[in-house]
Order: structure tokens, then C-alpha cells, then sequence
């Protein structure tokens, strides 16, 4: 574990990413990189599985697309959050909670239809998946 303040204090940006990189990262300080003013540590945190469920909704509401995109690719991601990502309004973002396994068949369904021929395509093909192996089940 790191003995330094995870915040802006800490002079480089790579530092601090990296220690949203850490396995044993603590939530607190997590949720405190998700907000930093450095792109590369708030992607670096909000993909971090740590990361705590009320963080993570945080990001969802305020971040910006790019941190957004990065989120979706969490893997602890609640429902709901995924949920939220799946009506942002970049296709970027919809595209990455198409693809996420814990998106709801419903959601899944809204956006077979979405806007974005691309977003339509990955969730009409994880729809199919899906539904398959549901079939199978």
C-alpha cells in the first residue's frame, strides 16, 4: 500500500493513477481519484472494481463522456448504473453499456432500437446471446 495522500497534493498525475491502479486502492481514495482533474486517474479509478457503488452512480451523473466510456468497462458496475450509462447521450457511452454483462434484457431491448447504428448492432448481438442462452437454460 502506498503511504502518500491519493489527491491532487500528490505533484504527478502518473502517481496518482497509478495508485488507482493499486489492488488494494481504498474505496474512499478511489472515489476521491474518480473526481481528479487528470483524465488518466479518473479513467484509472472509475475502472477499478473497489470503487465504491455511490461513487460510481456519482461518475455516472456528473463525468464527463470519456470517464463515462471508462466506467461502463467496470465489472462491479450495480444495474442501475449501467442502466444510467445506457441513456447518456453519447454513443460512446451507450455503446460500452451495450456490451456490459450486467445490463438489464430491458434496457438491452431500448437500446436495439437506439439511435446509433452502431449501438443497435452490439445490443441486437448481445440480445441474441442472451437470449439464446436462455432458451438453452
Amino acid at each position: 500500500m502506498l503511504s502518500m495522500p491519493l489527491d491532487e497534493t500528490v505533484p504527478s498525475p502518473v502517481l496518482r493513477a497509478l495508485a488507482a491502479c493499486a489492488v488494494d486502492a481504498p474505496p474512499e481514495d478511489l472515489a476521491r481519484l474518480s473526481r481528479d482533474s487528470d483524465p488518466r486517474v479518473r479513467h484509472a479509478a472509475v475502472r477499478h472494481p473497489a470503487l465504491s457503488p455511490r461513487a460510481m452512480l456519482e461518475a455516472a451523473r456528473f463525468a464527463d463522456a470519456p470517464t463515462c466510456e471508462m466506467l461502463g468497462e467496470n465489472p462491479a458496475l450495480p444495474v442501475g448504473v449501467v442502466r444510467l450509462l445506457a441513456s447518456h447521450l453519447a454513443d460512446e457511452v451507450r455503446l460500452v453499456a451495450a456490451r456490459h454483462p450486467r445490463l438489464d434484457l430491458t434496457t438491452l431491448e431500448r437500446l436495439a432500437e437506439d439511435r446509433c447504428a452502431l449501438v443497435r448492432a452490439v445490443a441486437e448481438a448481445a440480445l441474441t446471446r442472451r437470449l439464446r442462452g436462455l432458451a438453452t437454460a
